[in-house]
């Protein structure tokens, strides 16, 4: 039990009564920062109290083509490596759109919820979205102040200072009258310089990656003569209402998998010389259970990621299973060059999401609920990558989903998915674009995280 006491004056200055609010101003790492070390300055007066600011809640009224709108994101969907919405946000109908349109440069920190307080800079990439109204926006351009704020907001100390005043009694809050109100510690100019070259490093690699990544998922679909199939399909043939024989039902009496749009999509696929995803890879996922024992120090533990995690470029929240809680650890750590994909989930949501392993993450843990997705010998990783999350066979990986409440993907369903897939020069050069992709993100999370351990060094007194 945490326990503290409070006078009458902390009551009068912060008009609080929460013991939750009281408490966290006991966090040691937020008297460290209050130690009068180092110059404080507030958010506000960096960037400008008007620049610090959030959406209004609106009615979302959605439209049925991006020409009419842009996609709209929620907070943890601009945390992906690559930000994704099928939900287009109507133009016309939402008098504040332009008002929600992301800009390059703009950080946005996620305002409520059980893990209040991740940040993230947008890049060109996201500028075809919009983004809800329950993120705070800091809507400048890129700087060296807002790399050097956005490095001390993701660092442990930055944390503990958003936290501080969040409220709510069920969810927790904050606001942007809040955030312009934060204090942050200046630093000496040579760490402030270099911790802010450090960030902006890994911003832009994240752009370059971003960028990169969709050049290539769109030459792999051009490749493959599949970038339109979608608007070829005949309506009325695969129509939602169909009929399917008695001998072909086997084992599975749902009719999502059997519509007529996927059938359509399989045919194409052969016909442009695709194959069946357990012809180029293998497909695991642990099927034993651990008991929870979560660690704090990493030394003694594996980062563990859940389903959705893997898709995160910073996995939020983030924790470490104790080693002792598994008979064989090695079953639940990933390798470099294998794809990771979610097993359960919501369907239009992040089912079956793909993220491809690189050496910043090679060692760590995904749960049971993580596909391992790992190329034959002599197939080419980033190959196996583009085939798991090109469109056509993510709707097959959705349509396959099974569950009455929460949407699951069973091994031998991923496994049996019909993929584009081609040992041609064309077709390895994009796979090696691919593998570069996720490199540039491996080197801007290495970049980001040098300058949040940098600070950290320093707020310790290393």
């Amino acid at each position: 039990m945490r326990l503290s006491s409070i006078t009458a004056h902390d009551v009068v200055g912060s008009l609080r009564f929460d013991a939750k609010f009281h408490l966290s101003r006991q966090n040691p790492l937020l008297q460290s920062l209050a130690s009068g070390r180092w110059p404080m300055r507030t958010i506000g007066a960096t960037f400008g109290a008007k620049n610090v600011w959030s959406g209004n809640i609106f009615a979302r009224v959605y439209a049925g083509s991006a020409e009419h709108g842009k996609p709209l994101l929620v907070p943890y969907d601009i945390f992906r490596y690559v930000p994704w919405s099928d939900k287009i946000l109507s133009r016309s109908q939402i008098t504040q759109f332009e008002r929600l349109e992301i800009k390059r440069g703009w950080l946005f920190l996620v305002c409520s919820g059980r893990n209040l307080g991740p940040i993230s800079i947008a890049d060109a990439f996201c500028e075809q979205f919009t983004m809800s109204h329950d993120m705070v926006r800091i809507a400048v351009e890129p700087c060296e102040d807002l790399f050097y704020v956005a490095a001390f907001l993701s660092s442990a100390h930055g944390q503990a200072s958003i936290r501080t005043d969040m409220n709510g009694s069920v969810i927790d809050h904050t606001d942007e009258k809040l955030v312009a109100a934060l204090r942050y510690p200046v630093v000496n100019d040579a760490l402030r310089k270099q911790t802010a070259k450090l960030f902006r490093q890994g911003f832009e690699k994240r752009e370059k990656a971003r960028l990169l990544l969709a050049d290539t998922q769109r030459a792999y679909l051009q490749h493959f003569g599949l970038e339109k199939v979608e608007t070829t399909f005949d309506t009325d043939a695969l129509a939602r209402r169909f009929t399917v024989s008695r001998s072909d039902l086997i084992d599975r009496l749902d009719a999502e998998p059997r519509a007529p749009r996927y059938a359509a999509w399989r045919d194409e696929i052969v016909a442009a010389g695709g194959c069946v995803l357990r012809d180029i890879a293998t497909v695991f996922k642990p099927a034993s259970r651990y008991r929870t024992n979560y660690v704090d120090d990493p030394q003694y533990g594996v980062a563990m990621m859940n389903g959705r995690q893997i898709s995160q470029y910073r996995a939020i929240a983030l924790r470490w299973m104790s080693l002792s809680a598994f008979k064989n650890p090695d079953q639940f750590r990933l390798q470099p060059g294998t794809t990771v994909l979610t097993a359960d989930g919501r369907a239009e949501e992040n089912l079956a999401d793909c993220a491809l392993i690189t050496q910043d993450r090679a060692g760590w843990g995904a749960s049971g609920h993580v596909h391992r997705v790992t190329p034959r010998a002599g197939i080419n990783p980033g190959l196996v990558y583009l085939a798991c999350s090109c469109a056509p066979v993510q709707a097959q990986l959705k349509a396959l989903a099974t569950g009455s409440v929460v949407d699951a993907l069973s091994d031998v369903d991923v496994a049996s998915v019909t993929v584009p897939f081609e040992d041609s020069t064309a077709a390895l050069k994009l796979g090696k674009a691919a593998e570069l992709a996720w490199q540039h993100f491996a080197d801007a999370a290495t970049a980001e995280e040098t300058a949040i351990s940098a600070l950290e060094a320093e707020f310790r007194g290393d």
